[in-house]
């Protein structure tokens, strides 16, 4: 019999990256306060200590510059993992989200393929007011390119 385990969705996403940066060395994360701090929800505890400043990279708070660095990295053959706090928060860098990273591989005729994750928290429940609370999921499913999980 096995034992079943009890995991947070925080640390059930930590371990999953943690397995994915073991597997592939070109895995790497970017995002405000995912490094010492682990993420505003956890979702990156204990990566820092696991795979150091070099692939666990804290961000200044400019989502278009972290979210266009991504999407660079990634059409250089890297697999960037870009945290985006709050899903609020994608109207400040939706030109690199919408004409780059979800448009790239159609504006290059298939030839640029961008595999960057872009992790965010959506939803209301944890009362942090109109600009950190929203439920945006149709925004992105709508977005060619993107896919949604």
């Amino acid at each position: 019999m096995s034992e079943n385990r009890k995991l947070t969705m925080a640390q059930a996403i930590a371990e999953a990256i943690g397995q994915e940066m073991a597997r592939d060395p070109a895995v790497f994360v970017m995002g405000e306060d995912i490094g010492k701090y682990g993420g505003i929800f956890g979702a990156t505890g204990g990566l820092l200590d696991r795979f150091g400043p070099e692939r666990i990279m804290d961000t200044p708070i400019s989502e278009t510059a972290f979210i266009g660095a991504a999407t660079g990295a990634a059409a250089t053959g890297m697999r960037p993992i870009a945290e985006l706090m709050f899903v609020d928060f994608f109207g400040v860098c939706m030109d690199m989200i919408y004409n780059h990273m979800a448009k790239n591989i159609y504006m290059s005729g298939g030839a640029v393929k961008l595999p960057v994750v872009l992790m965010t928290a959506i939803g209301g429940g944890y009362n942090d007011a109109a600009q950190h609370s929203q439920c945006l999921y149709a925004t992105f499913a709508h977005l060619p390119g993107l896919k949604v999980a």
